[in-house]
């Protein structure tokens, strides 16, 4: 009975029966850190049907919804990402009913939010891209804000 070396059974792709594998550490690779190192801010915003959720995990949900039984979900993964916004991928999209977005607006799996937050007052301000058009939307903290600040920053439901 033989055995198979380390580097023969961490390598990924077919290997050759009898046809040693080597796995060579490359310099300069950086290793990416998983989600939950991404997260910059969690909790809960909102404004005029749109809200969003992001955890401690490094996942969230963004969702637009025009009624109780008619919106878009969008699943995101947090990434790391040079700068200020929180960057994600869109990994999911759920359309309820009719939907939300008008089909210019849905982005596409595989496509970038970032979401910036502001200073003093927690707000989040979310940008998404769908084809040519750049769309954007500010929203509240979920908690926190009396009737006269929702107001003034114009998120109230």
């Amino acid at each position: 009975m033989t055995t198979a070396g380390a580097a023969a059974v961490a390598a990924p792709g077919p290997a050759l029966p009898g046809v040693p594998i080597e796995v060579s550490a490359q310099s300069g690779i950086d290793i990416v850190p998983p989600p939950a190192e991404a997260v910059r801010e969690t909790g809960s915003w909102f404004a005029h049907g749109t809200t969003l959720e992001l955890l401690p995990d490094g996942s969230g949900t963004f969702a637009r919804w025009v009624g109780a039984f008619d919106g878009d979900r969008i699943a995101l993964r947090l990434i790391p990402a040079p700068g200020e916004p929180t960057v994600a991928e869109i990994i999911g999209i759920e359309t309820v009913g009719e939907g939300a977005l008008a089909p210019g607006a849905r982005p596409g799996i595989g496509g970038l939010v970032t979401i910036s937050f502001g200073e003093g007052v927690r707000t989040a301000h979310v940008e998404w891209t769908s084809g040519p058009e750049r769309l954007s939307v500010d929203l509240c903290p979920a908690e926190g804000l009396d009737a006269a600040t929702m107001e003034t920053l114009r998120c109230g439901a």
